[in-house]
């Protein structure tokens, strides 16, 4: 029981792995701890989430919190990775490219 209390309260968002996957592993941490007598609403579930999220997901945050309506898990689920494909899709990357010249090239110049 400590186990799935202890994963569900310490697993984080990195940002590495889908933020659905992430989400399904919480929401299956939480229902190991209701089958063992813990019970842990999904209103709980759905505050960690909204904590555990990185900072790229303050504006889901806010509307969450804005809203006079609760969101139910699936809806949450949906609107967070709405947004992380929102998030990839306006990433951008950046190469820097350096050369090196060694001394003795430079010298010849």
């Amino acid at each position: 029981m400590t186990t799935y209390l202890k994963l569900l309260t310490t697993t984080v968002y990195d940002g590495v792995g889908g933020v659905r996957d992430y989400i399904i592993k919480l929401k299956h941490y939480l229902n190991k701890g209701n089958e063992m007598k813990v019970e842990l609403g999904e209103k709980f579930l759905k505050w960690l989430i909204l904590e555990s999220l990185l900072a790229s997901f303050d504006a889901v945050k806010l509307t969450y919190n804005a809203l006079k309506e609760e969101w139910t898990l699936e809806e949450l689920m949906s609107i967070v990775v709405q947004h992380e494909v929102s998030l990839k899709k306006n990433e951008t990357h950046s190469l820097a490219l350096v050369d090196y010249y060694p001394k003795s090239a430079i010298l010849r110049l």
